[in-house]
């Protein structure tokens, strides 16, 4: 073997490079093989040193190019399915043939096929001209750690001249910031080869690997370095994860969007209470405070929400709506602040986003508000005044611009003074309560929303129903305790179950018709009725009696906030109070 192939330095060089490198001497026998090489064409390296190259079977041109002389440069050649780039030289010394030397680059999945051409005019250059020529990123350092070599490839990629790191010690070259690590470190420090990411301070990110090399005494003789540049595949995985994410927030949003039932059209205002409603949600709408919508169950506050959403300047942002209330309670907190992969057991493979990171630079509608669990409620008040969130299993807060409405037919307040509702959270979400007035209160509104809701079912079955005059009285004298969602299901129902085409009393529900399931004998209050009607006059009489809520309260045993929902829900006054006192 030729005396410059037994260089150690050179030898632990050619087993770093990426490129495959076959040198044979002039008898075109294998005198050198890198690791690169023996793995692209399976070979034994061991093995393969000493024998003929031409009886490797990989075609190789070495004979040619030693019988010949010739220069075979940027050859496009193909091994198996692999698709190379190759270059066959000679090698002389002191205008000598001493032998040749193979370099193949695998451009198989390259897009670019661009090599800088390995041009060794001697042996005495081998070393040079692959420390100039190389792809990667190449360092050659002493034992200690300090830079003896570097390539050219790494001063393109870095943007940092190399000559200002030629004599210095890594330790120094982190330490002064040049980059924010060193793999040379660890090898030193460990005795092993290490691998690492580190970023130079023009904020280049690489993939480096460090490889000791021992003398016979077991010291750390030089350390090689292989450098690649991976920003712009770091650049590319961070636009892929970001346009996952949008794909995937996309998504929950069509999804969620399906779902919803709210349709503006619902919004019927015909009575003078529906009338100051909607004239304060447009006030309301243009700013951005925390809303908490109050009422009794199926009065709309679902459609009152869509309607600020629509009103105001996020009306371009997503709307979404949970209800807290249908949502397991070991499953709620996930649903609003998503979770990371791998939080719990049965997650998702990549995470999954919750309402709040959905709902970003839109409206998120927290229905039932009342139902959410008592533990959940700090991370919910942090969310609403940090304006940002933190996904279950994650350590990196998430940044947010999200309006939030909420809704409960829940007394809040009463809640709050039975510890089972924070007060802190409370006051935060009643930033503007709107209270939503149930149907039997604007009665005005009950025949405009029936003909709506016979319309609505009418066009989506393909029919041609209508109400009789009797059945429009018949509604407008019902209770409605189901409010507008009770008056759109009997809608549908006697659409879908009337055999023609107009609707008439007797196809109305028993209890719509006053008959109340057909038992109720004529004349008799129905229950509800009777029991609202003995509370109503309990509380005017104790209004009258004790001249204030607070006492009021005390006597009848219930808490202040009932006493003044219930009299504004039944308009006891106080010259009321004063009459029956």
């Amino acid at each position: 073997m030729l005396r410059f192939f037994n260089d150690d330095q050179f030898i632990a060089l050619m087993d770093i490079l990426s490129q495959a490198v076959i040198l044979v001497n002039d008898e075109a026998v294998v005198v050198g093989i890198n690791r690169a090489a023996a793995d692209l064409f399976r070979l034994d390296k061991n093995a393969v040193i000493g024998q003929p190259v031409a009886g490797l079977g990989i075609s190789s041109p070495l004979p040619r190019v030693l019988r010949e002389r010739v220069r075979l440069e940027m050859r496009r050649e193909h091994h198996g399915e692999k698709v190379l780039i190759a270059n066959h030289l000679p090698l002389f010394k002191e205008n000598v043939l001493v032998g040749a030397v193979s370099s193949y680059a695998d451009v198989t999945t390259e897009d670019q096929l661009e090599q800088r051409l390995i041009r060794l005019k001697g042996a005495g250059r081998v070393l040079d001209a692959i420390m100039e020529n190389s792809y990667d990123g190449i360092w050659v350092m002493n034992g200690r750690g300090e830079v003896l070599m570097v390539s050219k490839s790494w001063e393109r990629f870095s943007g940092i001249s190399r000559e200002e790191m030629i004599g210095k010690s890594v330790f120094d070259i982190v330490k002064q910031g040049y980059q924010t690590d060193s793999p040379a470190i660890h090898a030193i420090r460990e005795r092993r080869p290490a691998t690492i990411m580190y970023q130079t301070r023009t904020g280049k990110r690489a993939l480096a690997t460090s490889v000791p090399v021992f003398d016979e005494h077991g010291n750390i003789w030089r350390i090689i370095s292989n450098i690649r540049d991976v920003t712009e595949m770091e650049e590319l995985r961070e636009k892929l994860e970001e346009a996952e994410t949008t794909a995937r927030r996309s998504e929950e949003e069509l999804r969620l969007l399906r779902k919803a039932v709210l349709d503006i059209g619902e919004m019927v205002v015909q009575s003078k209470a529906m009338h100051e409603l909607t004239e304060l949600v447009a006030q309301i709408a243009r700013a951005d405070a925390s809303v908490l919508l109050l009422g009794e169950s199926g009065v709309g506050k679902g459609v009152v929400a869509n309607l600020i959403h629509k009103l105001s300047p996020r009306c371009e942002g997503p709307f979404l709506k949970i209800n807290c209330g249908a949502i397991p309670e070991h499953l709620i907190e996930s649903e609003l602040f998503g979770y990371e992969e791998g939080s719990f057991t049965g997650a998702r493979k990549k995470g999954k986003l919750g309402m709040f990171e959905l709902a970003n630079k839109g409206t998120l509608f927290l229905d039932e508000i009342g139902e959410i669990p008592l533990a959940l409620q700090p991370k919910l008040l942090q969310a609403l005044e940090d304006r940002r969130i933190m996904r279950v299993g994650g350590t990196k807060p998430v940044e947010l611009d999200v309006r939030v409405i909420a809704a409960t037919n829940r007394d809040l307040k009463e809640m709050v003074d039975r510890d089972l509702f924070r007060a802190d959270l409370y006051y935060r979400l009643n930033v503007i309560p709107v209270t939503i007035p149930p149907l039997r209160e604007r009665p005005e509104d009950i025949t405009p929303l029936g003909q709506y809701f016979l319309r609505y079912f009418n066009e989506k079955y393909g029919l041609e129903k209508r109400l009789s005059p009797g059945a429009i009285s018949a509604l407008n004298r019902y209770h409605w305790p189901g409010n507008v969602r009770e008056l759109k299901h009997v809608i549908e129902r006697t659409v879908v179950t009337t055999a023609g085409n107009t609707i008439h009393v007797r196809q109305l529900p028993p209890a719509v018709r006053g008959e109340s399931g057909g038992n109720r004998p004529p004349g008799l209050p129905s229950l509800k009725q009777a029991r609202e009607e003995l509370e109503k006059r309990l509380i005017t009489e104790a209004l009258a009696r004790y001249g204030s809520t607070h006492k009021a309260a005390a006597a009848l045993g219930v808490a202040q906030p009932t006493i003044v929902r219930k009299a504004q829900k039944y308009k006891i006054r106080p010259g009321d109070a004063k009459l029956h006192h």
